[in-house]
């Protein structure tokens, strides 16, 4: 009997905590089992009743409410913690000074100076393997989140993504590698911390349009390939904002009642688009528009917090190889890009500058990469890989190209 006390009196200040959450937010969307009983519960004040059923509502709502995710994250909220533990210690969310959420990792024991020279003399060998083919050869570094110089974190906590971003380019200046570091551009135009997601660690689709932007100033002065600049103008794109429409990785660990969600903007072209979107590997083949072949407005059709992920709405995902032609642009480089997820926003903008673009995201690609660059008989390779919160992972292993 003390035990049935017990777990009445749980789960009534759960109830009771349930209850003003529900009344002071509307992240539930239909009504649920849970909420219905709740109300019961509120209306009749039978205990037993609702300590009968609690369980199996709990059971029957919790995947489509995610009712304990935003409870938590509404607690950790309102007890002012800036530090959310997780069970997969490099999931753990942190509240920045700006509001916006991070993953850090508490438990890393970073050994980043030597990742640091291991990623940057593959970096290089791949550079002087595709010198000898003609190939040039570019590394991008995407900005990353935490903005260089700005102590946003808790008090305690720690993080080393600029540090090791500077140490990789320094790297790669002394090895003789040309690249092109995006950080400064994002710092000097705008707020900083607008160029991210709230609740995700991945750029917005205004970052990414703005470092297509750039990046095409830089195919053009460094290798003579042109981008009409109409292409470029903002005028010349219509943009659609879902407001509350994506809460990000970060913020699925917490919840909504955390830190809130995002808004999400969709890019459409006010001029001709005709490409075409191949992926073998998720048996791809999207022919038509920009916005229906390099974007996939499916992923973008309804919001879905926990289950749905819109920032896939631009090039789909992290595919291990795909390629895109612009039938409108025959006469445009041939461009290859080594890639990880902030490429997903950029992919679909930076192929309406080439005639082909593939993309190989080397943490699912499993060929033969040397034979893969060299079947897509690239004009130019690039390296897009955002600033990592610890030691920059190995690019990929990479023998010397044959001659």
């Amino acid at each position: 009997m003390r035990r049935r006390n017990t777990l009445t009196a749980a789960v009534f200040l759960l109830a009771v905590a349930a209850g003003f959450v529900l009344l002071a937010t509307s992240f539930f969307g239909r009504e649920g089992s849970l909420e219905a009983l709740l109300k019961a519960f509120a209306r009749d004040k039978d205990v037993m009743a609702f300590v009968d059923g609690a369980e199996g509502a709990v059971n029957e709502d919790l995947d489509r409410n995610h009712w304990f995710i935003q409870l938590y994250g509404g607690v950790q909220r309102l007890s002012g913690r800036r530090v959310v533990e997780d069970a997969v210690s490099e999931n753990t969310v942190v509240r920045l000074s700006t509001g916006a959420l991070n993953f850090v990792d508490l438990q890393a024991t970073s050994q980043a100076g030597e990742a640091v020279s291991a990623n940057a003399a593959a970096t290089a060998a791949l550079a002087q393997g595709l010198e000898g083919l003609g190939i040039p050869y570019l590394y991008l570094c995407a900005p990353q989140k935490i903005q260089r110089g700005q102590a946003l974190l808790p008090v305690g906590v720690e993080e080393n993504g600029n540090a090791s971003a500077d140490a990789f380019l320094a790297e790669l200046e002394r090895l003789g590698t040309d690249y092109v570091d995006l950080r400064p551009l994002f710092e000097n135009n705008g707020i900083y911390a607008n160029w991210f997601f709230k609740t995700d660690h991945h750029w917005r689709p205004e970052a990414a349009f703005f470092a297509w932007q750039q990046l095409s100033h830089v195919l053009s002065d460094r290798y003579g390939f042109h981008t009409d600049p109409a292409l470029t103008d903002p005028a010349s794109w219509r943009t659609t904002v879902l407001r509350d429409f994506f809460l990000g990785s970060q913020g699925k660990r917490v919840g909504s009642l955390y830190a809130g969600v995002d808004s999400f903007t969709l890019y459409t072209p006010l001029f001709d688009t005709d490409l075409t979107y191949v992926c073998q590997a998720y048996n791809i083949h999207r022919t038509g528009d920009f916005e229906t072949s390099v974007c996939f407005p499916e992923r973008v059709a309804e919001p879905d917090w926990f289950g749905g992920n819109p920032y896939t709405y631009y090039a789909g995902g992290d595919y291990p190889i795909a390629t895109i032609t612009n039938h409108k642009n025959p006469d445009g480089p041939r461009v290859v890009m080594l890639r990880d997820s902030f490429a997903c926003a950029l992919t679909p903008f930076l192929a309406l500058s080439c005639s082909e673009l593939t993309t190989i995201d080397l943490r699912y690609f499993e060929g033969d990469l040397s034979a893969a660059i060299q079947a897509a008989e690239p004009d130019l390779v690039l390296t897009l890989y955002a600033a990592s919160t610890t030691a920059l992972e190995p690019l990929f292993d990479y023998d010397k190209t044959e001659e």
